[in-house]
């Protein structure tokens, strides 16, 4: 009986540890899929952005830094630019990058903040008038990663797309109007650099 029994708690634990790692495959496998999808659409709207022939979206110049791109529309300043520990004066609109037309990026039902007023009452963003530009400090974990990251290779006077993956932003948890494991994409306008 206690041989039997033995035998009777090996399998339980085969068992159990076989479900385990199937759990654990499962969550890798979808976890692979989420990074698989948000890779392909940003390299396809980084691609379609560079490539834009309509005007819609005229690219002076591209860097990627960690993971976040960014798309130069106006460089700015290039003898002040920003680096960690800055203080920075800026205009933002960020929106959840579902799309891979560079003519759609900022449209009403993908953004989710702003402080500019004339968006914020085009999409509806009630609460987010009168805010004016933002002050924050750049490079010290102040933002999400991927803005906080954008911020700091920036120039002042610049407008740039800033666009990474939802590991960069909320990962796989919805917040407010982005769902889980969205990638995002924020225009910003740099209107002063204060060196710290």
């Amino acid at each position: 009986m206690k041989n039997q029994m033995k035998q009777y708690s090996i399998k339980i634990i085969t068992l159990q540890a076989f479900i385990f790692a199937m759990v654990m495959f499962a969550a890798c496998s979808n976890e692979e899929t989420v990074v698989n999808v948000e890779d392909r659409l940003i390299s396809t709207f980084y691609n379609n952005a560079i490539s834009d022939t309509t005007g819609y979206i005229n690219v002076a110049d591209s860097t990627i830094t960690d993971g976040v791109i960014k798309l130069s529309l106006n460089i700015g300043n290039i003898n002040n630019k920003t680096e960690p520990g800055d203080s920075v004066y800026f205009y933002y609109t960020g929106a959840v990058l579902n799309s891979t037309n560079v003519n759609n990026y900022l449209n009403t039902a993908n953004v989710f903040t702003t402080n500019i007023d004339s968006i914020a009452i085009k999409c509806g963003l009630d609460g987010m008038t009168g805010k004016g530009v933002e002050k924050g400090i750049a490079g010290k974990n102040h933002y999400i990663k991927g803005l906080d990251t954008g911020l700091t290779m920036m120039n002042e006077y610049e407008n740039a797309l800033i666009i990474f993956p939802s590991h960069l932003a909320y990962g796989g948890n919805p917040v407010g109007a982005v769902p889980a494991n969205s990638p995002l994409i924020f225009q910003i306008i740099i209107t002063k650099i204060k060196k710290n």
